[in-house]
């Protein structure tokens, strides 16, 4: 039996495997765009969908799941994410 970790896009509210979303990793007051897991913390996930993203975004969802209020560093990391997406 395989042992597969899932977790939920905060965009979309699917459950996806781990390896196959972007984690968002809150760390010592930063936020970390950090698909290879090396960074602990508190973390939130997203596909690689642009339409995720944007609804992320929208919605303001990052400020509930990793329970952080800095929006400059929020507003930061979601243009991050979208230049990333976007370039890919």
């Amino acid at each position: 039996m395989v042992n597969k970790i899932n977790r939920k896009c905060q965009g979309c509210a699917k459950i996806f495997n781990r390896e196959n979303l972007i984690k968002i990793t809150l760390c010592d007051g930063k936020l970390y765009i950090n698909p290879s897991s090396k960074i602990l913390g508190r973390s939130a996930y997203v596909c690689s969908d642009i339409n995720c993203i944007k609804n992320l975004i929208k919605k303001k969802r990052l400020y509930g799941a990793l329970k952080f209020k800095n929006f400059d560093e929020i507003s930061s990391a979601e243009a991050k994410l979208l230049k990333s997406v976007s370039t890919v």
